[in-house]
């Protein structure tokens, strides 16, 4: 079990990421030409916040039974234990929290306006800051 989660995560990682650029390259553009909201943009943002909330529940399943999130006296010691405890999971948590606002925003607006695309921005900022490059690509 804890072997599909691992792998399900971790290529789910890469349809996140790829849905968060995609996000921010259009919303920006269709912010940049002030183009209305439409359906294709509507859709996006909705399968962009559903991929990210995706990652979000199976790494919070993972957090639990993962044998790397682990805390002990020495967690904050330790780099890597200090990053699958603590960093990864809050920063994943920021991101989901603002791409949801970003698509919030998009949503109530007829025009499309620059404030979601720097939401955008800011929630692939922190995914890309807290993964764990060495596990995830090596």
């Amino acid at each position: 079990m804890y072997n599909f989660l691992q792998n399900f995560h971790s290529g789910w990682a890469y349809l996140t990421l790829l849905m968060g650029v995609l996000f921010f390259v259009m919303v920006g553009f269709y912010a940049i030409n002030k183009k209305e909201r439409n359906n294709f943009i509507t859709k996006l943002s909705f399968f962009t916040t559903l991929t990210f909330h995706v990652q979000l529940i199976v790494g919070v399943i993972l957090y639990f039974v993962s044998p790397y999130a682990q805390w002990t006296e020495n967690t904050m010691k330790d780099d890597t234990n200090r990053l699958y405890a603590m960093e990864h999971p809050l920063m994943m948590f920021a991101a989901v929290v603002l791409i949801t606002v970003a698509n919030s925003k998009l949503k109530k607006s007829e025009v499309v306006k620059m404030t979601p695309a720097i939401l955008g921005l800011l929630a692939l900022a922190c995914v890309v800051s807290r993964i764990p490059w060495d596990a995830w690509l090596g």
